[in-house]
């Protein structure tokens, strides 16, 4: 029992020497956490697909530096007399065109183009920080598990080595049978809770390993806390990008109101009779087409529609940015008054499973009370485990509010 209680107490003074570090730069994350984080990226099909659009991005951007509007096209045609009066009158014309945008069409087609563009890195680095978010949820749900299967663990040795001391005195007679009897219902007791925490730790392995692919955690130990949040929040940084790329997006269909005026030029050759000389002509050409309220209204209601929604998003999502902050700050300085109490509650649950070991050893207390106070020990020190580890994982959501990934 004494060697179980100093273990406990060392153990416990080094566990809050590590959570009580200083706050760190955001670049310190350890090279697990790092490496957590990417693997989940690999393997996420959500960045895999927007990865992949980053070629339908490039393919937009060289269509919108294009001055052509749409397939060029290439006409031949010939006029003769040889069915009628056979006279020897022709004429042959090879004409080509092309829609054209106008000025002001091409530059708010690459406007909106960069604004896609932009738009889609901010969805990415969004994304990354939302799975770092997962990544650092399943990571400590790990550390929790482990933490409760060494403290079952530890726990069943302990109560082992009891119950055969005890088993030796029943022998002896110094006991009575019911406390042998006890004392081994205890230790099936602490038998099952291992059992227990076992099964719970392989199910917080196995979802892990489904997000990372990785099928272990490295010794975790609380994250370097940004002070601030960055300055380009990836969440708040996305949902501006989706604003001006609808604004992109109605400048567009503004100054598109009718389709694209078409240039064309044409090469003539023609003869009026048999044995006359040839000419030669080209004719350039512009259709203009006239717009109308009823072809442009619809394009640009929708993309009025999609800036109004985006803006609503926008001004929701930093509020709600500013909550999760203010939340998980809250969530911090709750943890660390926690451990500060639980660290006391071990204190005096170890002075007292002392005394009691000492009265039950002098022969003042039954079994009972030693296997009570060694009860109330485990729980108040499985309890500041696992508020070790509420406090390292409210440490990796106030950086996960923040924007910090690592």
């Amino acid at each position: 029992m004494r060697a179980y209680i100093l273990i406990h107490t060392i153990f416990a003074a080094a566990a809050l020497f590590f959570l009580r570090l200083p706050v760190a730069h955001a670049g310190d994350f350890p090279d697990s956490l790092k490496a957590a984080v990417e693997a989940a990226w690999q393997r996420s099909p959500q960045a895999r697909t927007l990865e992949a659009k980053r070629d339908e991005i490039l393919a937009g951007h060289e269509a919108a530096r294009s001055w052509i509007a749409g397939s060029p096209s290439i006409g031949v045609s010939e006029r003769s007399d040889r069915w009628n009066n056979r006279a020897g009158s022709r004429e042959r014309e090879i004409s080509l065109s092309a829609p054209v945008w106008m000025p002001g069409q091409v530059s708010a087609r690459r406007m909106q183009a960069d604004a896609e563009a932009a738009e889609l890195e901010a969805r990415i680095a969004s994304l990354r920080l939302t799975l770092a978010g997962e990544v650092r949820e399943r990571i400590w749900a790990v550390a929790a598990a482990k933490e409760s299967l060494a403290e079952a663990t530890l726990r069943q040795n302990t109560i082992e080595a009891t119950a055969g001391d005890v088993m030796r005195r029943v022998k002896a007679g110094d006991l009575a049978r019911t406390d042998g009897m006890l004392a081994q219902q205890e230790a099936l007791a602490a038998k099952a809770g291992v059992v227990d925490t076992q099964l719970k730790l392989r199910e917080a392995l196995l979802r892990f390993t489904t997000l990372t692919g990785i099928t272990d955690i490295p010794p975790m130990e609380p994250e370097p806390l940004a002070a601030v949040a960055v300055e380009s929040h990836p969440r708040l940084y996305a949902s501006k990008a989706a604003v001006r790329n609808a604004q992109a997006l109605l400048d567009v269909a503004s100054k598109t109101r009718s389709e694209p005026p078409t240039v064309g030029v044409a090469l003539r050759r023609e003869r009026e009779a048999f044995g006359g000389e040839t000419a030669s002509s080209v004719t350039l050409g512009i259709e203009i087409p006239i717009g109308t309220v009823a072809r442009s209204r619809p394009l640009e209601t929708a993309a009025r529609t999609r800036l109004a929604t985006a803006s609503a998003e926008a001004s929701q999502s930093e509020a709600m940015l500013q909550a999760d902050i203010a939340l998980a700050r809250e969530q911090m300085s709750a943890s660390e008054q926690a451990l500060d109490v639980s660290a006391s509650r071990v204190a005096l649950a170890r002075e007292h499973a002392q005394l009691i070991e000492k009265a039950f050893r002098m022969g003042e207390r039954g079994l009972a009370d030693m296997l009570r106070a060694q009860s109330l020990l485990h729980e108040a020190e499985a309890a500041e485990r696992q508020q070790r580890v509420a406090l390292g994982l409210a440490r990796a959501r106030l950086n996960q509010a923040f924007g910090v990934s690592p």
